[in-house]
């Protein structure tokens, strides 16, 4: 980009030309000395008007958008290149039957430049965001953390431009809902301010330009895709050659690719995605190889494996490529095949729980233990002759009610078809009601006794009349003149205290 220096040393050797392409004498100038000056300078003509004026010109060139921002686009080198890759593009490579590309092929430098190539338009298309977001960050400067992407970010400005009101602008087909929703809102809010009409041109030309990269890019990874099948045909089987194109051009060519270890495999051109909403981290570091089949078609369970599997599995397959073995693919159908079956195996519900039949017991005779200290558990332990009777029951006879034996258990023991009931729990009904009536009557009595308690009371309960009311005092006797003082339950009385002395 040209600056305001560059333009004054433009002009200075433009009146230097000319001053000696129309130099005349002296003596035809104007009268005037001043004047006379001016004619040496601008060649003979007296007019002031024809001499350019670098700072008008410069802010014309700046406004009219003449200005370009990226160098690779005025490199010669660079459209000779792109001339050569859209020619051959379309082509197919004349390799024979089971043969691979080598170092000693003519298109080999143009396939080895190409790798280089898409990581230098990659850094100018960041260069060019850099510009881009210097200048637009005073109108909206919150729009670079919600757009992380360069190339939607450019986008994204260049639809907005100046406009305030963003809800007329459709951004559906670049930014997912939750962006568009973000950037809404935040521009509402924004305290930024309207770009002035040269700055916002300048940008706009840079826009254009970034995709402009962009397409090129976008040619040297079909050019580069249709060689893949004759460069690296077992990590294009294992891939594909459109992301395998990608994967060797982010690392720099497929002797670099060969060399990575898996963990670096995975973070292959990684790219910060925008996690809006409920998400625990602002942003998500994703590599190329999350973009094959093989992990996208995994269930996110075991999508951490397949990352894993599937990066290994490239190493090996580089390596492989870097050799020039399995120029047919082979050996990279292999590689997928086990990783299909790894993630098959892995997600298989776990088996179930098979049920184990006892084994058959052994009926050969053997020796028993015998003895004293036999003898005495087996008869602690043993079944008794009650308990035999107990389990005697002759079907067929209605049971009798025995309350006495429910504690065993049993609905009701038989013994020879009738109940055996013990003796000394035999007990008649009419003797309980008698014991029960005793006992009433006991109660009666001490309520209705001397020593009177808080507790006590004077209705008292009959099983013939119901409540009965009781005057417990009426049956007391009257005390006797000298039972105060000279009864055998009357205690001594001190009269008065004793003396101290």
């Amino acid at each position: 980009m040209a600056t305001l220096a560059d333009s004054f040393l433009q002009d200075l050797e433009d009146l230097e030309e000319e001053h000696d392409d129309g130099e005349e004498p002296a003596a035809a100038k104007k009268k005037s000395k001043g004047k006379g000056q001016k004619g040496l300078l601008d060649g003979g003509d007296d007019s002031d008007d024809d001499i350019p004026d670098a700072i008008a010109v410069f802010e014309q060139g700046e406004k009219s958008g003449s200005s370009s921002v990226s160098e690779m686009l005025k490199n010669e080198e660079f459209q000779k290149l792109m001339d050569e890759v859209r020619e051959r593009k379309d082509e197919q490579p004349a390799l024979e039957l089971g043969k691979q590309l080598s170092e000693e092929d003519t298109e080999y430098p143009l396939i080895t430049r190409c790798n280089s190539l898409v990581r230098e338009i990659d850094e100018e298309m960041l260069n060019i965001h850099r510009f881009v977001r210097d200048i637009y960050s005073k109108k909206f400067p919150e729009l670079e953390s919600i757009v992380v992407s360069p190339l939607d970010y450019l986008q994204v400005v260049q639809r907005i431009g100046n406009t305030k009101d963003l809800t007329t602008i459709d951004f559906s087909d670049i930014l997912p809902n939750t962006a568009v929703m973000a950037i809404t809102v935040t521009a509402s809010m924004t305290a930024g301010n309207i770009l002035p009409r040269q700055e916002l041109d300048k940008m706009m030309v840079a826009c254009d330009e970034a995709f402009l990269l962009n397409d090129c890019k976008r040619d040297v990874l079909l050019y580069l895709e249709s060689r893949m099948s004759g460069l690296a045909p077992n990590l294009s089987a294992l891939l594909g050659a459109a992301l395998a194109a990608k994967l060797i051009t982010s690392a720099g060519g497929l002797l670099n690719l060969a060399r990575m270890p898996a963990q670096n495999i995975m973070l292959v051109g990684s790219t910060k995605k925008a996690l809006l909403g409920m998400a625990t981290s602002a942003y998500h570091t994703q590599g190329i190889i999350m973009f094959s089949d093989l992990i996208l078609s995994t269930p996110l369970e075991f999508r951490n494996r397949a990352v894993k599997l599937v990066a290994g599995k490239c190493g090996l397959a580089a390596r492989v490529d870097s050799f020039h073995e399995s120029p047919l693919g082979q050996v990279g159908t292999q590689l997928r095949e086990k990783i299909l079956q790894s993630l098959a195996k892995a997600q298989e519900p776990p088996p179930a729980k098979q049920k184990k039949t006892l084994p058959p017991p052994e009926d050969k005779p053997r020796a028993k233990r015998g003895g004293k200290r036999h003898r005495r558990i087996k008869e602690k332990y043993g079944q008794t002759e009650f308990k035999k009777l107990v389990n005697r029951v002759k079907f067929g006879v209605d049971a009798e009610e025995n309350i006495y034996t429910e504690d065993w258990g049993l609905g009701i023991p038989f013994f020879e078809g009738k109940p055996m009931v013990n003796k000394a729990q035999k007990v008649s009904k009419e003797k309980q009601l008698q014991q029960h009536i005793k006992a009433q009557k006991r109660q009666r009595s001490a309520a209705a006794a001397g020593n009177e308690s808080g507790l006590s009371s004077s209705l008292a309960f009959t099983p013939v009349q119901g409540i009965e009311l009781a005057n417990p005092n009426a049956a007391r006797k009257a005390p006797d003149v000298g039972e105060k003082y000279f009864s055998t339950s009357a205690g001594f009385v001190n009269l008065s205290t004793p003396m101290r002395l």
